[in-house]
């Protein structure tokens, strides 16, 4: 309480000695209970910034360190895209047209499968736009064929999902296809979307929240390949968590896998080399893709995580090498 609040308290007392006797005691009591308020702000900061530091080090930990089995693994099954977005870190808006041949797609998921005995908890069918493969359906029967207990999502922006015949619907509901749509700022009638889904008793479910539009995030590059890797690898929030299959080689994160749409629109040359991912043809276990994914690769010399940024909105690409660069 502020002094008039306890001027307001003692005014009533006759004796002036003993009306300021009180008032110095409340006052005294007062400060007191400030200075408690200010330690317990300080204890809370503390507190705060300790629990911070500590999830902080524990995502840096879990990075560097090989897990029992993989969370997810995302398949780029296009790597093009309808819409146009600034920054892209798949680099969909600058790829020509090309999808992820199906016969080698079946192969490689085969593959994970006899490495891993199903061990993968969950695929994300994406790219670019997914849909825009007309043979998407296909792709869901293939995974289910191997991955009986895995979950599959389509990630997707929605734009093209009104258009699906039912032969890709009835896919969804027979492999148990999970709809996870990320939400742009465009004209998409998702209460049509909501209604087909449910139809066919397919999950709808956004990739982030359905109140939340998308914005663009500045991926910026370090084209001199100058950062520290160590550094890059602990800080990135891709590096070992969004790990990416790409023509049997399984990267720890989408860059490198789609470097090549960059490094040919702007003539550029950023190198991937064998190093920065595992031929699952030439594993000879689950444990040594394991151990290889905790481990920085060569091509994080090429990012420059600590600038990366939110925008604060979503924008469409001028497709300039400004959206990549400091």
């Amino acid at each position: 309480m502020d002094n008039k609040t306890i001027d307001n308290i003692v005014w009533w007392i006759p004796f002036k000695k003993l009306r300021n006797s009180v008032r110095e005691y409340l006052l005294e009591i007062n400060n007191l209970n400030n200075k408690l308020y200010q330690i317990n702000d300080k204890i809370n900061i503390t507190e705060r910034s300790m629990c911070d530091n500590y999830i902080d080090l524990y995502a840096k930990i879990r990075k560097l360190t090989p897990q029992g089995y993989i969370d997810f693994i995302d398949i780029d099954i296009v790597r093009h895209c309808n819409l146009n977005c600034y920054s892209c870190n798949h680099f969909s808006q600058l790829a020509k047209q090309e999808y992820y041949n199906i016969e080698i797609f079946e192969n490689d998921i085969k593959r994970l499968y006899e490495l891993s005995n199903g061990l993968i908890k969950k695929f994300h069918i994406l790219g670019g736009e997914p849909l825009l493969n007309k043979n998407c359906k296909d792709y869901f029967y293939l995974v289910r064929k191997y991955f009986k207990n895995s979950s599959i999502w389509l990630i997707t922006n929605g734009i093209l999902l009104p258009k699906q015949d039912e032969s890709f619907w009835l896919s969804c509901q027979e492999n148990n296809v999970e709809i996870h749509p990320t939400k742009y700022p465009i004209k998409i009638d998702w209460d049509n979307i909501k209604r087909i889904c449910s139809n066919y008793n397919v999950i709808l479910s956004f990739f982030n929240d359905e109140n939340v539009l998308k914005e663009s995030v500045k991926t910026i590059l370090n084209l001199d390949g100058t950062s520290n890797i160590f550094d890059n690898f602990t800080n990135c929030y891709l590096a070992n968590n969004c790990l990416n299959l790409s023509d049997g080689k399984l990267f720890t994160c989408g860059l490198p896998a789609n470097i090549n749409a960059f490094n040919s629109y702007f003539s550029m040359n950023i190198k991937v080399t064998e190093h920065d991912y595992i031929d699952i043809y030439k594993a000879k276990d689950y444990n040594e893709i394991l151990q290889f994914l905790a481990k920085p690769m060569p091509f994080c010399r090429y990012c420059d995580i600590t600038k990366w940024h939110g925008i604060g909105r979503w924008e469409t690409s001028k497709r300039n090498i400004e959206e990549y660069i400091d």
